[in-house]
Formats: structure tokens, C-alpha cells, sequence
């Protein structure tokens, strides 16, 4: 696959972890904020699967503090099912998604 389609493809993914992870920011501040006195940041890979289902979860770099480290795991569980892969994402059977997350000060979730 070259040119326009992959270029569509690409972009098709890249809409789908941006709403990915709108989900998971607004649903991890509104349901599992982290604890008042803890800060700090982590990286978590996920793989979800073409029908939406979260495959796999996994905290590949902790931050420091198991609480942060487990309010990211069952934000990412507790957020899916996520939305079915559409069309232009082609015949791609899983995405694997890696972010860093950031718990600040008020305890909201960054995730780039």
C-alpha cells in the first residue's frame, strides 16, 4: 500500500487515537483521579482490537507511585469498549497506542 491510500490510512489512525485519547483524559478526571498528594508521570501502551475491545494494557515506564501506576490501568480499562476501527483504517487488525501520562497539580490527566 503507497501514496494517497496509505496517507489516508494514516491519517484515519491518527483521528482514532486522537479520540482515543480524548476518551480516556475525560473519563479518567471524571471517574479515577489520582490521589490529592501524588504527582507525576508514566508511559502506558495499549493495543485495542478492530472490534473496539482493549486487548492489552500495560505500564511500560511507572511513575514512581503504584497508585498512579494502577489509576491509569483501570482508566484504560474502564473507558473501553472503544469505538469499532472504520473504513479507512483499512484492513489493520489492532492499534497499539503508546502515550505518556501526567498526573499535575488538581490530579487531571495529561496524555500526549
Amino acid at each position: 500500500m503507497r501514496g494517497p491510500r496509505q496517507a489516508a490510512q494514516r491519517a484515519a489512525e491518527a483521528r482514532y487515537i486522537d479520540d482515543w485519547t480524548r476518551r480516556v483524559e475525560a473519563y479518567g478526571n471524571r471517574v479515577h483521579p489520582a490521589p490529592r498528594h501524588l504527582q507525576g508521570q508514566l508511559r502506558i501502551r495499549v493495543v485495542i482490537g478492530r472490534d473496539g475491545e482493549l486487548r492489552q494494557a500495560e505500564v511500560i515506564q511507572s511513575s514512581g507511585h503504584s497508585e498512579l501506576d494502577q489509576a491509569a490501568l483501570d482508566t484504560v480499562h474502564g473507558a473501553g469498549p472503544y469505538r469499532p476501527f472504520d473504513a479507512g483504517m483499512g484492513n489493520l487488525d489492532s492499534l497499539s497506542i503508546t502515550r505518556v501520562w501526567r498526573f499535575g497539580q488538581g490530579n487531571n490527566y495529561g496524555v500526549r
